[in-house]
């Protein structure tokens, strides 16, 4: 293995082992979803069944009813929405400026 592959491997290795953390101190900061882990399983269900294989055998009955009856949460804006609302809220509207008033 080259030192280049030794490296793309670390630092693919190293992305896997550090995203749970981050994901939870971004979902802690508001910058993003809390982990939903059903939304896992829906993921793997799909692509078990993409195989032609039983999700059951391999997750369990519990875990594929779950998946089955999951819905996305849909409540959380993101960060850059949010941002993008309160400027249009405190934005002045057109022709306000003191300077375009004319009585």
């Amino acid at each position: 293995m080259s030192q280049a592959e030794a490296t793309i491997v670390a630092a693919g290795a190293l992305g896997a082992l550090l995203r749970p953390p981050v994901h939870c101190a971004l979902a802690a900061a508001g910058l993003a979803p809390d982990p939903d882990p059903v939304a896992h399983d829906v993921r793997t269900v799909a692509f078990l069944r993409a195989l032609d294989l039983d999700p059951v055998e391999v997750l369990g009955d519990e875990a594929v009813a779950q998946a089955a009856s999951w819905t996305p949460d849909t409540s959380w804006v993101p960060f850059a929405e949010r941002a993008r609302a309160r400027r249009r809220a405190s934005a002045r509207p057109i022709g306000s400026h003191s300077l375009l008033r004319t009585k």
